[in-house]
């Protein structure tokens, strides 16, 4: 799924765009499907940062407090079982058209 993309309009040389995905097999498939479609317009991938999610410390806080009242175990496993989105940024350069 894309996130965004910076900047917005495509007439730029260049620009960067954001995947966010469960899992890094859906981030690679959004990525390719993209890719190839951007490659028709002369647009290549030139540089690639991945991130792994995580869960923010506010989260486990919470879990920990509700621990007292059986709720923070639902949301302990959750965070066990789960993993949070990930991201991919990737930068797109255009080549020249290949029309």
């Amino acid at each position: 799924m894309i996130a965004g993309t910076w900047p917005s309009d495509y007439g730029s040389p260049i620009f960067i765009r954001k995947y966010e995905g469960r899992t890094y097999e859906d981030l690679i498939q959004a990525f390719h499907d993209d890719a190839t479609l951007l490659l028709s317009e002369g647009y290549e991938p030139t540089g690639q940062h991945y991130i792994e999610g995580e869960w923010s410390v506010f989260r486990a806080v919470v879990a920990t407090v509700l621990l007292l009242f059986m709720v923070g175990i639902v949301l302990w496993l959750q965070m066990l079982l789960w993993r949070p989105v990930g991201t991919l940024t990737v930068t797109y350069v255009r080549r020249g058209t290949t029309r």
